[in-house]
């Protein structure tokens, strides 16, 4: 912008023309160049009255065009013209003597106007010369402007060569040439009693209807502005014009793209600064007429009079003022009522990994240096890109987009390998960066949105990406990390950040979340924070999330795959009998949300949404994430699905001729209705309550024998252990007296790979997928084997106290 540091403190660009709600106006040098029919609007202004145009004229061009040049600091109050812009009488006459002896192009162009030798000389109009650029001059009609009230000097305003044709006129051509000329009233008739002003849009307009009016000898002054209709000049012009002004402004302009027309513009814009004294008339014209900006001159030559003129002025019209703009509250959009909130909100949280990352929001996890914080975004990341678990969580699958600014793509490549990512060909949704700043984070919005999938963005590490040199201490970190969380909102993706911890000591009962660097300024815009902390053989990775309690986890990073994993089991708090009804709706629609399950079932959707993450977890249902914002699916899992279809080809209509699960009549035999699992902590230990007459046995969460066996198709409640034992086992049912057996003994030969067993445990599909099939071990992991049948497509996963060796 053409700043005006130097300017006047009076001067403001805003007085003198009318912008647009743009800010947005045409140029006054522009038009005085190119002609009234200019119509773009490349003069712009800022909130201060800075201005500039676009297509390069100066302030100075622009001021001048105004008639509001800088003053210039002279030792008297008045001060004489320049005398390189003003002109003496003599000058003016030998000029117009030239064009009186001429017989050119230059009268004839005026005649054809309708100006003829008589008003040539009342007016005083001649030629001279015009410099067109620094090689080339041209003649040029001139019009004498009294630069005094005492007629001692004069401005010479220039029409440039107006015969030329437009393909032959030099570069640099414009159409009028007035440097230096004030923006000021120019009268062409003006009675001595005059009650009245007719004011034109230009000089030759001015002069045909002036000559009228002089003719009939009306006291009606004739007048424009030398700087077109569209600048205003300052207050003391104005107040030259005698009595009330009636505006005649040119028609059947070319409308601007707004709808709005040039002249009716302009006219507004000298009416407002008159005031009450100002009417706006229109220029008499044809009903049929097809020509472009239609004045006062044309209007003449199709044989319209005075009169015409007189009538037009008589039907004038005063300037309606504008109705106040009423501003519009910007905080009004975003004002929402409460009714509307919670109609909104969604019942449930959709949990990206339950209880320790949400979609939608901005965490960050802090450890100490070389704790392995790569490897736990590596090892999250696989979890997502997979739809597996993470610490024993189940996850939404989706893609991963993971900004990588320490480690080397080598040493990615054989953490990948060492966790696995072979068996997928390596070809997972994951996408990375080498490089990244946040300032780049609009072009990175612009690929989320087009990959419309995209659950996780992982930012390792915080201090790589940043380009600013604002302390991790200070406010200016919430300002920097606010756009994440904006991201985070808008995606519906979580955007996870690495960061270092303090070297400070933790003491006992210190908040851990104080050692984050700069944890005032990070934890008030993040919306959840994690950290790590070295324990007794493992880590703690302690969280926090607004959602739930304060997670308290033991992990630890396993040395054979380099994945992080949870010390225990996951088991959040399922009702029984809720479970079973969610299955066998799912059973019956085959595909359903959280909030549709809900609504059918008459359940409070977060309790759902509980049931649905364990369920997930166990591998009886599948998640399905939608694309962008969009609500996950859930269905039941295709794992056994497909192989009972392959192998049974139908659902056994008779469910009394299953012989792989255990009698109903034995499980419902004093059996509560329902069981709670046990209590959320990932490490406690649970007991299971069952009628007073029943043996009372507690066991441990890492106990293999419970932590992940799922309940019966058709069973409302977990059974007892004691009295889970199918009946086609050759084991008997045991008393109250008996030692527990199989399962449950310590001491039984352990299962090696390459071992063949049968399948003896208490889960309906599992025993229907298996029978007495001898089943082969082909890999072991902790209390689990990976088995597999030779007519099996895919293996599966059991646990190992629900097989026995033949």
């Amino acid at each position: 912008m053409v700043a005006s540091h130097n300017t006047p403190v009076q001067f403001d660009i805003r007085n003198f023309i009318e912008f647009d709600s743009q800010n947005r106006a045409i140029c006054p040098a522009c038009q005085s160049a190119k002609g009234e029919s200019y119509t773009k609007r490349n003069l712009s202004v800022a909130p201060n009255g800075a201005y500039k145009c676009h297509r390069g004229c100066t302030s100075g061009e622009i001021r001048s065009a105004l008639g509001a040049e800088k003053p210039r600091q002279v030792p008297t109050a008045i001060a004489k013209p320049a005398t390189n812009i003003t002109l003496p009488p003599h000058r003016i006459k030998e000029a117009h003597d030239r064009l009186m002896a001429s017989d050119g192009p230059a009268k004839q162009w005026l005649h054809d106007r309708g100006i003829t030798d008589g008003l040539i000389q009342r007016h005083q109009i001649g030629i001279t010369r015009a410099k067109v650029n620094n090689q080339q001059h041209l003649p040029a009609i001139t019009i004498p402007i009294p630069a005094n009230a005492d007629g001692t000097q004069f401005y010479q305003k220039k029409r440039v060569a107006p015969w030329i044709d437009e393909s032959n006129q030099p570069e640099n051509y414009k159409p009028w040439s007035q440097y230096g000329i004030p923006n000021s009233v120019y009268f062409t008739w003006l009675p001595a009693n005059a009650t009245q002003t007719y004011l034109c849009e230009g000089e030759w307009d001015a002069i045909r209807l002036g000559d009228l009016l002089r003719n009939a000898d009306l006291e009606i002054a004739c007048a424009t502005f030398t700087s077109g209709a569209g600048n205003v000049p300052g207050q003391d012009q104005l107040d030259l014009l005698p009595g009330e002004v009636i505006i005649f402004y040119d028609r059947n302009d070319a409308p601007l793209k707004n709808g709005d027309r040039p002249g009716e513009i302009g006219a507004r814009k000298i009416a407002k600064a008159l005031g009450t004294r100002a009417k706006i008339a229109s220029v008499p014209m044809l009903d049929d007429c097809s020509v472009k900006g239609w004045d006062v001159s044309n209007a003449i030559e199709a044989g319209y009079s005075l009169d015409d003129f007189k009538q037009a002025a008589a039907e004038s019209l005063a300037l309606q003022p504008d109705e106040p703009k009423k501003r519009e509250n910007p905080l009004r959009a975003r004002m929402i009522k409460n009714i509307d909130l919670i109609a909104r909100a969604a019942d449930y949280i959709d949990w990206l990994v339950p209880d320790l990352l949400t979609p939608n929001e901005l965490f960050i996890l802090g450890t100490p240096p070389r704790t392995g914080k790569s490897l736990f975004c590596l090892t999250l990341a696989k979890a997502i890109a997979t739809g597996g678990t993470f610490l024993d969580r189940p996850v939404t699958q989706g893609s991963v987009i993971y900004v990588n600014c320490e480690d080397g793509e080598t040493k990615v490549k054989y953490r990948q390998t060492a966790q696995g990512w072979e068996q997928w060909g390596y070809d997972l949704p994951v996408y990375w960066f080498n490089e990244f700043k946040l300032s780049e984070l609009s072009d990175l919005r612009e690929l989320i949105e087009e990959i419309g999938d995209v659950r996780l963005l992982v930012l390792d590490t915080l201090s790589r990406v940043r380009n600013d040199n604002a302390k991790e201490s200070s406010s200016e970190m919430g300002r920097i990390l606010e756009p994440l969380q904006q991201l985070a909102r808008d995606t519906g993706t979580c955007v996870l950040l690495t960061h270092h911890l303090s070297e400070a000591t933790l003491e006992k009962d210190d908040d851990p979340f104080k050692l984050l660097r700069g944890n005032s300024s990070i934890r008030s815009t993040c919306r959840g924070a994690m950290v790590m902390l070295p324990g007794e053989n493992c880590y703690r990775l302690i969280s926090e999330n607004g959602w739930c309690d304060l997670m308290d986890l033991n992990v630890r990073i396993q040395p054979d795959t380099l994945e992080w994993k949870l010390l225990g089991n996951w088991n959040p708090r399922v009702d029984g009998d809720m479970k079973q009804q969610i299955l066998d709706h799912l059973n019956l629609v085959g595909i359903a949300t959280i909030q549709e399950i809900a609504t059918e079932l008459n359940f409070n959707a977060g309790s759902v949404c509980t049931i649905l993450h364990r369920l997930q977890r166990e591998d009886m249902v599948e998640k399905i994430g939608g694309k962008g914002r969009q609500l996950a699916h859930y269905q039941r899992s295709a794992t056994l699905s497909q192989q009972l279809n392959m192998l049974l080809g139908h659902q056994n209509p008779d469910d009394t001729s299953d012989t792989a699960c255990p009698n109903k009549k034995i499980l419902e035999n004093d059996l509560p209705l329902k069981v709670i699992n046990s209590p959320k902590s990932d490490q406690s230990e649970t007991q299971e309550n069952f009628p007073h007459e029943r043996k009372v046995i507690t066991f441990s969460q890492n106990d293999h024998f419970f932590s992940n066996t799922p309940p019966l198709l058709g069973q409302s409640c977990k059974p007892d252990p004691v009295s889970d034992v199918c009946p086609n086992s050759p084991d008997r049912l045991l008393g109250q007296g008996d030692q527990l057996s199989h399962r449950l003994d310590p001491v039984l030969t352990p299962l090696k790979v390459g071992d063949r067993a049968v399948y003896i445990g208490p889960d309906k599909p599992m025993s229907m997928l298996c029978g007495n099939r001898h089943l082969e071990i082909l890999e072991m992991q902790n209390d689990r084997a990976i088995v597999k049948n030779k007519k099996w497509v895919v293996s599966q996963t059991v646990p190992l106290a629900d097989l026995r060796r033949v």
